[in-house]
């Protein structure tokens, strides 16, 4: 099947029209074991999740910003602070082969459908929305690996965004990558959580940003923790003293 021709449909998919948000699904993918719930802001609720195979923490909220062109998007996610918290940007990923889009369906690429997510020695990530969306939470894409004809009316059995774990929000849509096209091009690489494609839209398009942070966080303590140890150390003060004293 063309390439054009999927196009078609899965910018009908990303509009997310009339799709309801789906749950977590028990089972499906790692998201139960890979993702650890984390409380950035110190309220009792989770804010985000750190993915222990990824080695990033991921924002739950994956609407916060809006639908937003790459540039608003860029901006958003780079003065985004949770918790006190900063240094959010937009998922990241490799452009292998030649550059820009080396589109399948069958998989193994950077482009298309069942795209490249982690090397087999866990060493090279080769695209982290991908890596979150098919192996953390076990999503299929529309096309199945190794179908080259992949008819835009037969999708494979389960297809599409059927689990999203504990996040808030994740919508069968575009969502932006921090890394543009080819050169010379307005073209920005995108997910689209619909059908599971990854591939090169205009950066004017309408899309939505999840937001990530390397490495793991803890929360940062409030200012009755901070009131309470130092409570703690005045009254260990005070106790050292009357020891000495008697």
């Amino acid at each position: 099947m063309n390439r054009h021709v999927i196009g078609v449909f899965v910018v009908a998919m990303t509009a997310g029209v009339g799709v309801a948000e789906a749950a977590g699904v028990p089972g499906q993918g790692t998201w139960e074991t890979t993702l650890k719930a984390r409380d950035l802001t110190g309220d009792g609720v989770t804010d985000a999740f750190y993915d222990t195979v990824l080695d990033v923490t991921w924002l739950r909220d994956t609407t916060a910003s809006g639908a937003k062109d790459w540039n608003a998007a860029s901006a958003w996610v780079a003065g985004l602070a949770v918790g006190g918290y900063s240094g959010w940007r937009l998922p990241t990923m490799i452009d292998t082969g030649s550059v820009g889009c080396n589109f399948t369906f069958t998989g193994g690429t950077d482009c298309g459908f069942n795209v490249q997510t982690i090397s087999a020695d866990g060493r090279t990530v080769y695209s982290e929305m991908a890596h979150l969306w098919y192996d953390t939470l076990g999503n299929k894409a529309f096309c199945a690996p190794g179908d080259g004809l992949c008819n835009p009316g037969n999708p494979q059995p389960g297809s599409g965004l059927t689990n999203t774990g504990d996040f808030i929000n994740l919508q069968p849509n575009g969502y932006w990558y921090g890394l543009q096209g080819q050169p010379g091009t307005d073209g920005v690489w995108y997910f689209g959580t619909g059908s599971g494609i990854q591939d090169i839209i205009a950066g004017k398009a309408l899309l939505y940003a999840m937001a990530v942070r390397p490495g793991d966080v803890v929360a940062v303590p409030e200012l009755e923790t901070y009131a309470l140890l130092l409570a703690g150390l005045v009254a260990l003060g005070a106790a050292v003293r009357r020891r000495r004293q008697l």
